[in-house]
């Protein structure tokens, strides 16, 4: 079966991305622009690239799950 291009309705024998008749997509977006994938890896999503450096932001986020740890064993932070 060919796939018809969802604005003019004419046939996509190639399957090409824009349409050779009316020059526009040819199929509907599959996926979003705001979607991300998240695994159990990568739960962390609290990185904000535009008010803090990568750097920083990854020394804080290092720095609040050792103070996490040291007061769970009773220690005191520095």
């Amino acid at each position: 079966m060919i796939k018809k291009c969802q604005h003019c309705n004419k046939p996509n024998k190639g399957g090409w991305f824009t349409c050779k008749f009316c020059d526009r997509r040819a199929h509907p977006k599959m996926f979003t622009t705001n979607s991300w994938m998240r695994g159990s890896v990568s739960s962390r999503t609290d990185i904000e690239m535009n008010s803090i450096s990568l750097e920083e932001s990854t020394n804080r986020m290092a720095g609040n799950t050792m103070n996490q740890k040291l007061k769970e064993l009773g220690v005191q932070p520095l």
